[in-house]
């Protein structure tokens, strides 16, 4: 079935620097900065850790946390506080959303993003309400203070607007905050001192790491320019060029994924998955390519291709990281010796001299961006050439948030794959190499594996679950998911498959086990446009069988249509 409700813009999942808004499940932000004592939720923050939509954040006397949003918002939590993120949406696309956050106690220094450039951000304490517009601000029990940008401070018995350098008393009781004036003396510098690092404290980063160099490299990547700084002039950068209308409708994944989630304040324990484990799997899609003309609007010579191929993923539960590695092939719909013909795509790192850029949470929930070396080295490659300016995000997702997104989206008779340890999830890359823009997106499966020796040589069984597919018809792209089968006769080595409701079309056909392997294929015949589908796919563990479970890559083609995309499926 089309999941029309996702079509919004591609620059909602490729602007620069917005990847991370596909996030585990609500994450918003990560916290970039750690001194001890200082928790969210249950669970204490290491640095790199996930900052999720309803957090609440407390921090002890000797507690600090500075967390940096996906809009490059960032709010410094001083010691002794404790903050609550109520709500947090943003569309990278438009550059708005919105902000809301509770300081019960304590204080806190809040740097704009782009969210605050809208207006659209709001942080309450028990005697006022301020909102900020575009720049620096720092709150804290009883007084307002707008280093830069605008702040509006509201109380039962007034309101008032602050200008830059402005102060303003908030006494609570119903009367209205003080008319704006400068800041007592000292005030401001002992507010700051008291944000920053104590002796002996280092932020959460290792000896020697927080380094000049390396201080302006994390900027660089967190501000999306070379020379950029988190704290900065906070003058409102312009926006991204926007990209062509060709992938309008392939899509707000991101925002489907962290609105989808948003509907209930979650606290649980978490419970740390130490174990060290690799996955492997399959990854398809769509890639679309154009070529840059001089005034730089993308629209010159556009060709969009399937792409399937192999994913690889390292888990490293005590570090809390990952390493997602995607290798695919493209075939696109013309040819050219510009248009790629491979991807070599690589998503955080393991390496523990690197920077993680990735975030892991349990087994189900976990998160990296595109590779970048402290150097500033790209690592991914497409034609096994290098590339620049790599924006993207690879991410999870998990049974809870599919069966959401079935519930939100009417996916009919599509049932998710309740897998054990099969994983599946969305991602996405951007990147520039020459003249040449280079836009994939689409899904990714791994699950844990298995041997050739443990495949029955007899006996039948049924795995059910699901595809889900980026498609482009007629010019016009979407996502789809349909439900999926496979009755296997381990003795004949075939399988009979069958996806049904697939944007619309059922497609059934035999496939073959490889022999002395655990992989399979074959194609299936579509009952709309004569339109078929090739499945490559492979058994996995599951938690009961050495080939519980399966997944794999399917690719769709017929006239004026093409997609590609994933399946997961479970033993019955």
């Amino acid at each position: 079935m089309r999941l029309s409700g996702w079509m919004i813009g591609a620059g909602a999942v490729i602007a620069a620097g917005s990847m991370a808004s596909v996030a585990v499940a609500q994450e918003v932000g990560k916290a970039s900065a750690v001194n001890p004592a200082a928790t969210a939720n249950l669970r204490t923050i290491s640095i790199g850790q996930s900052i999720a939509h309803k957090e609440r954040i407390k921090t002890t006397d000797k507690g600090s946390v500075q967390i940096l949003f996906i809009d490059k918002t960032s709010m410094t939590v001083g010691p002794n506080s404790d903050l609550t993120i109520d709500e947090y949406v943003y569309d990278p696309n438009a550059g708005t959303g919105k902000l809301a956050a509770r300081l019960g106690k304590g204080a806190l220094r809040f740097v704009g993003g782009q969210i605050s450039h809208t207006g659209d951000a709001e942080i309450k304490t028990a005697a006022a309400t301020v909102g900020i517009r575009g720049g620096v601000a720092m709150i804290g029990p009883g007084f307002v203070f707008a280093g830069y940008g605008s702040s509006t401070v509201t109380t039962q018995g007034g309101t008032v607007t602050l200008g830059a350098g402005e102060f303003t008393q908030t006494p609570g009781g119903g009367q209205p905050p003080s008319p704006p004036a400068p800041p007592p003396p000292n005030f401001v510098q002992s507010l700051i001192q008291s944000f920053q690092s104590a002796p002996g404290q280092s932020g959460g980063a290792g000896q020697g790491t927080a380094s000049r160099g390396n201080v302006q490299r994390a900027e660089a990547r967190a501000t999306g320019t070379p020379n950029g700084s988190v704290a900065g002039s906070l003058t409102p950068q312009p926006p991204p060029s926007p990209l062509p209308p060709i992938n309008q409708a392939a899509s707000t994944l991101n925002q489907t994924i962290q609105t989808s989630t948003q509907q209930t304040a979650v606290e649980r324990v978490e419970t740390k998955d130490t174990s060290d484990k690799s996955l492997f799997g399959f990854v398809g899609g769509l890639m679309t390519t154009w070529l840059l003309d001089p005034g730089s609007n993308y629209q010159n010579g556009v060709s969009v291709g399937r792409y399937t191929g192999t994913a690889q993923i390292g888990i490293d539960g005590t570090r809390r990281r990952i390493q997602a590695n995607f290798d695919g092939t493209v075939s696109h719909d013309q040819q050219g010796p510009a248009l790629p013909s491979s991807f070599s795509y690589q998503f955080g790192f393991l390496d523990p001299n690197e920077d993680a850029q990735s975030g892991y949470y349990d087994s189900s929930n976990f998160v990296a961006a595109p590779a970048i070396r402290r150097n500033g080295e790209i690592v991914s490659k497409i034609d096994d050439a290098p590339i620049t300016n790599h924006d993207g995000v690879m991410v999870t997702i998990s049974r809870d948030m599919a069966q959401q997104l079935v519930s939100e989206y009417g996916f009919g008779n599509v049932t998710p794959c309740d897998c054990d340890y099969t994983k599946w999830g969305f991602w996405s890359s951007v990147s520039d190499q020459g003249p040449y823009k280079d836009f994939a997106h689409g899904f990714w499966v791994a699950g844990r594996p298995t041997t050739a020796g443990e495949v029955p040589l007899s006996g039948q069984a049924t795995y059910a679950g699901h595809v889900i597919a980026a498609i482009e018809n007629a010019g016009s792209p979407n996502y789809a998911a349909g439900a999926f089968s496979n009755t296997v006769n381990f003795g004949t080595r075939t399988g009979q498959v069958a996806v049904t409701g697939l944007d619309g079309t059922n497609y059934t056909g035999q496939v073959s086990l490889v022999q002395g392997s655990t992989a399979f294929g074959g194609t299936l015949a579509g009952n709309v446009g004569a339109r078929n589908m090739v499945v490559d796919g492979a058994f996995f563990r599951g938690a009961t069988s050495p080939v519980g479970e399966m997944g794999g890559s399917v690719s769709i083609s017929g006239p004026g249509y093409l997609g590609a995309g994933i399946f997961a499926a479970k033993m019955k």
